[in-house]
């Protein structure tokens, strides 16, 4: 069907009947048929130049999301140049109409000169602008056309400007991801190299303390445990920047393999009770239940207990008590670390397993951390198809809670 309206507007557009899925049906206008015929069973993206299909695409997909779509950028492709034109769009039950003019307010000439002529389309276009300004504007008893015009004009200008608004956020998305993983590269290689010197400073300050300590006044001894407490500290943050570095890289590696939860767990424990006693901490371990089983990568676990359970000590005060639980149900082992340290506020509890985020709760003690642990516990426990939750109130202690993949054994 082609209905031939004569235009006293002073730009060209078209009103065309597609399919849901865009292929042309009817060419209820067209005023650039001697460039663009539109041939009828053709997709409408057809022809549109390669810069515009994804805009096209998005704007095809709000159409189909809501109903309408207004004040969309898209080029035409010609042969000789493209030709710039503001779309709009109605979706029917059946029909996908699309309208599109080399100026804005052309569209709003185009519904009435079609309602006009009491064309089988006219209401259903019409809806275009109906309902898009009942969805972005206050309507008292309707505007009048001039106001229409300005309304429609600034809805297109904004939603041009969102477009290109979110174009350049999605490119700067993706610099900002290369330099993020570029950071990451270069950190790495910088800390790594860094290992060796500091690891060679810590090794031969435990050399000198064990063959000339006697030799040594208290002065010296204090200056060469000193030497030897901040390297092992330093080394500390170094292997934690490695992991976060690793992780973020998405090089974590875990070579899992099926063991009894609750013998690692109590060797872990008996590792860290020297830590625990040293502030007069009580460190108790219960098992609920049956020895669960899981497919888990020793090393890294171990870490995320050494992690857990070190915070738990540097937060608490001495002649407290923490207990590390284990249990399991059908689906799921559970280690629980609890304290009655100085426990997180609700504010502190967003940062805590973010990168270089230190929380405003100060350690009993003075102990230092740089804000990585529970990060690269969050990442382990991931990697192993688990969870980490925490349950804290300031000046009651905290629970953390591990939730990993229970395996079942014959």
């Amino acid at each position: 069907m082609l209905m031939e309206m004569n235009s006293e507007t002073k730009g060209r557009g078209f009103i065309i009947r597609c399919s849901r899925e865009g292929i042309i049906k009817d060419i209820i206008r067209n005023e650039l048929k001697r460039e663009f015929p539109f041939d009828p069973k053709e997709n409408i993206h057809y022809y549109l130049d390669h810069e515009s299909l994804i805009e096209y695409k998005r704007f095809f997909a709000e159409v189909a999301e809501s109903g309408t779509g207004l004040g969309w950028k898209l080029n035409l492709k010609g042969q000789e140049k493209n030709i710039p034109l503001t779309f709009a769009g109605v979706l029917d039950e059946e029909d996908f109409f699309v309208v599109a003019a080399e100026n804005a307010d052309q569209i709003l000439d185009y519904y009435e000169e079609l309602i006009k002529r009491n064309s089988p389309y006219g209401e259903k276009i019409r809806d275009i602008i109906k309902r898009s300004f009942t969805r972005n504007v206050t309507r008292n008893n309707g505007l009048p056309k001039n106001a229409e015009v300005e309304t429609y004009h600034h809805i297109s200008t904004l939603n041009n400007e969102l477009t290109n608004m979110q174009r350049t956020l999605t490119k700067k998305n993706i610099d900002l991801k290369r330099l993020d993983k570029q950071k990451n590269e270069y950190l790495g290689m910088a800390v790594h190299d860094l290992r060796n010197p500091i690891g060679t400073i810590m090794g031969y300050s435990e050399i000198l303390k064990g063959e000339i300590q006697a030799q040594l006044n208290d002065e010296q001894r204090e200056m060469l445990d000193l030497i030897s407490s901040s390297s092992e500290y330093m080394l500390k943050i170094i292997d934690d920047f490695l992991d976060v570095s690793k992780i973020q890289l998405g090089n974590l590696q875990l070579d899992k393999y099926l063991i009894n939860i609750e013998d690692l767990v109590r060797h872990n424990i008996s590792n860290n009770l020297i830590v625990a006693r040293q502030k007069d901490i009580n460190l108790e371990y219960l098992l609920k239940g049956e020895s669960p089983f899981a497919k888990v990568d020793p090393g890294k676990l171990n870490q995320v207990l050494n992690n857990l359970i070190g915070n738990s000590v540097k937060f608490s005060p001495s002649h407290s008590s923490i207990k590390v639980t284990v249990s399991s149900d059908h689906e799921k082992v559970i280690i629980e670390v609890s304290d009655q340290g100085l426990g997180i506020s609700m504010k502190d509890k967003e940062k805590l397993f973010k990168p270089y985020q230190q929380t405003d709760t100060k350690s009993t003690e003075g102990e230092k951390g740089e804000g990585l642990g529970l990060a690269i516990v969050k990442k382990i426990i991931k990697g192993h198809g688990g969870d980490i939750k925490v349950e804290s109130e300031e000046g009651k202690g905290s629970r953390f809670s591990v939730l990993l993949p229970k395996e079942e054994v014959n």
